[in-house]
C-alpha cells in the first residue's frame, strides 16, 4: 500500500487561519484577524487565474478561483516583518469550517499603524482555490492497480483524499502495491484521514 505519511497532518482542523510558505514548510502568519469575517467568495473565469499560476504555479488558465480579504492586527514589526519577505510565496487559509484554500496575495498590502504606533493592522486580499479541488485535479493514477479486483475502492479512496499520491519529498507515487501487507504506521495514518473525512462531512464540508 502507499505510504501515508504517518507523521504528517496536512489537513489538521484550524479555522480562519493563514499560513505562508517559508520555502521549507508553510508557517502560521502571527496576526489575528480583527474585521468582520466573511468566507471565501467563488469567481469565475478571469485574468486572476494566470497570476496565480505565475506566483505560485498552484493551477491553469481557466480555473475559478476564490477570493477573501481579511483584515490582522499584528502587536509589533517583528510579527509581520518575516511574512513580508515571502508575501509573493504560496500561502494556505482555513475558513470558518476549516476548508483549506490555496492561493496567493493579490496587489498591495494595507498597512496602518494604531493605538498609538504599538501595533499595526494589515489588510489583505487573496486569490485562492479549494485544495481538494487542486488535488482531485492533480492526482496521479497509480500504474499496478488496472483491472485488479479493487481498483474501483481504491480509485475512490484517492479522491476522497483518503490515500497519499505524492511521497514525502513531493514525487508522485506511481505504484499502490495492492498486495502487500499495510504497516501500522500506513494503517494509523488511513484510520486518522477516514476519522477526518467524516469529520468534515458530518460538519457540513
Amino acid at each position: 500500500m502507499a505510504q501515508q505519511k504517518p507523521n504528517k497532518t496536512n489537513d489538521d482542523v484550524f479555522k480562519r487561519k493563514l499560513f505562508y510558505d517559508n520555502g521549507i514548510r508553510f508557517v502560521q502568519v502571527r496576526g489575528r484577524m480583527t474585521n468582520e469575517y466573511k468566507p471565501p467568495t467563488p469567481n469565475l473565469m478571469t485574468h486572476a487565474n494566470i497570476n496565480l499560476q505565475s506566483s505560485a504555479g498552484i493551477i491553469s488558465k481557466g480555473t475559478s478561483h476564490y477570493s477573501v480579504t481579511i483584515q490582522l492586527l499584528f502587536t509589533s514589526k517583528n510579527e509581520y516583518a518575516d511574512w513580508l519577505q515571502f508575501i509573493g510565496a504560496e500561502h494556505k487559509f482555513y475558513d470558518e469550517k476549516g476548508t483549506i484554500f490555496l492561493g496567493v496575495v493579490n496587489g498591495d498590502l494595507d498597512i496602518r499603524a494604531v493605538e498609538f504606533e504599538t501595533k499595526y493592522l494589515i489588510t489583505v486580499n487573496l486569490l485562492m482555490i479549494r485544495k481538494q479541488d487542486f488535488e482531485f485535479r492533480h492526482q496521479y493514477p497509480f500504474i499496478d492497480i488496472e483491472n485488479h479486483w479493487a481498483q474501483t475502492y481504491i480509485d475512490e479512496m484517492q479522491q476522497r483524499g483518503l490515500i497519499s499520491t505524492y511521497a514525502a519529498d513531493g514525487t508522485p507515487v506511481q505504484y499502490f502495491h495492492p498486495e502487500k501487507w499495510i504497516t501500522r504506521a500506513e494503517t494509523t495514518a488511513f484510520m486518522t484521514r477516514t476519522y477526518k473525512h467524516i469529520d468534515k462531512m458530518l460538519r457540513g464540508y
